[in-house]
């Protein structure tokens, strides 16, 4: 007679090299789902400190138009968040409106704000002493020309007779390989 007990082991063999390796595949994806996730949190913990820090800069600003920072460095193909506050120094409401546009040097650099995503911000109001923070998006294309370039932001009250507001600052970029 034959004996099959080579047949049985095999078949147990397998088993058990079945039962391992999914044991180690889903303990491999547990660790892969933490990981990501643990990044996720990272990232995000990342992103509110640097808002919150951008608000602590903007929020003992004395100056009617801040830009944070006033220098970046890029490369072609990037783009970067700055911060933009504007604040009220007089003692009523007034209504502002923000445009932005590139300075003309042969540098091609796309500035937007990140509220509209065009050159003009949306129209707003601010108390006497109260400030609002605005994001202004940099873009570079991948064929622009490197050295230095900028945007100008210009802030104006439409509209206000008594009061007439026309205030520019410049945001310098630095293009690099």
């Amino acid at each position: 007679m034959k004996s099959k007990k080579g047949a049985i082991e095999l078949s147990m063999t397998t088993i058990i090299v079945i039962v391992i390796g999914i044991t180690l595949l889903t303990l491999g994806i547990t660790w892969v789902k933490n990981s990501m996730g643990d990044v996720m949190d990272l990232t995000d913990s990342a992103f509110a400190m640097s808002d919150q820090e951008l608000e602590n800069l903007f929020s003992d600003s004395t100056d009617l138009l801040k830009i944070v920072p006033g220098t970046i460095e890029m490369g072609t193909g990037d783009s970067a968040m700055v911060g933009v506050i504007f604040y009220n120094l007089e003692s009523e409401t007034l209504d502002f409106v923000a445009k932005v546009k590139q300075i003309e040097n042969g540098i091609d650099l796309d500035c937007k704000f990140a509220d509209t995503l065009t050159d003009t911000s949306l129209p707003f109001s601010l108390n006497s002493g109260a400030d609002a923070v605005m994001k202004l998006r940099v873009a570079t294309l991948p064929t622009t020309t490197l050295g230095p370039g900028g945007c100008i932001i210009e802030l104006t009250t439409p509209g206000t007779a008594q009061t007439s507001y026309q205030k520019t600052k410049s945001l310098m970029v630095e293009i690099e390989p």
